[in-house]
């Protein structure tokens, strides 16, 4: 039990590791600041880390704990009420999703890995959801208003298409990455 714990926090720190690259891809392909390509390239980058995690770890519990380590992330970060909120939903139902297979289906894994995608996506969502209290947020935390016209992305129906397809094609190249490298470690060991 106390092994499973350590190896989910490692696992935790690595997803975490993974955001960061995310990030830094996004800002690559879009250089207006804003996280809008940070969730699809998150679970790009992340989906090996989530299949080693649920092969090593098959029980409930450890995609929770990431899910609330992007939680407590958002919230320590101060990214703004309700940005802590996907982490903690998605971590829970990918979880579930993934524990109805008993972490070995790998049509569940991968439905499980494409609803935790979006655990990162609070920023964006409250970003849509309630515009002036994030604007409120990134003016609280110093930002200038040059900036936050520029980061601002409008909800409009083809913009919420394209990031929920990004995070979706994102986690499914992702998912199948991280399945080919689990089954070539379980082949090694």
């Amino acid at each position: 039990m106390k092994k499973s714990i350590l190896t989910t926090l490692l696992y935790a720190v690595l997803y975490f590791l993974c955001m960061g690259i995310g990030v830094l891809l996004g800002n690559l392909l879009d250089q207006t600041g804003n996280m809008f390509y940070a969730p699809a390239f998150t679970a790009l980058v992340g989906g090996s880390v989530y299949m080693i995690l649920i092969a090593k770890v098959p029980r409930f519990g450890a995609i929770t704990t990431i899910g609330l380590v992007i939680s407590l992330f958002f919230l320590g970060t101060k990214h703004g009420a309700g940005t802590f909120l996907p982490g903690i939903i998605c971590g829970l139902l990918a979880d579930g999703v993934a524990s109805l297979g008993r972490y070995k289906d790998q049509t569940k894994n991968f439905l499980s890995f494409v609803i935790f995608a979006f655990s990162t996506s609070g920023p964006i969502l409250v970003m849509w959801i309630a515009p002036k209290a994030y604007m409120a947020t990134l003016l609280a935390r110093g930002k200038s208003q040059e900036y936050i016209d520029r980061i601002m992305v409008a909800p409009n129906p083809s913009t919420i298409l394209l990031f929920i397809a990004s995070v979706v094609i994102g986690a499914l190249v992702g998912a199948l990455l991280g399945q080919a490298l689990s089954k070539k470690l379980a082949q090694k060991i």
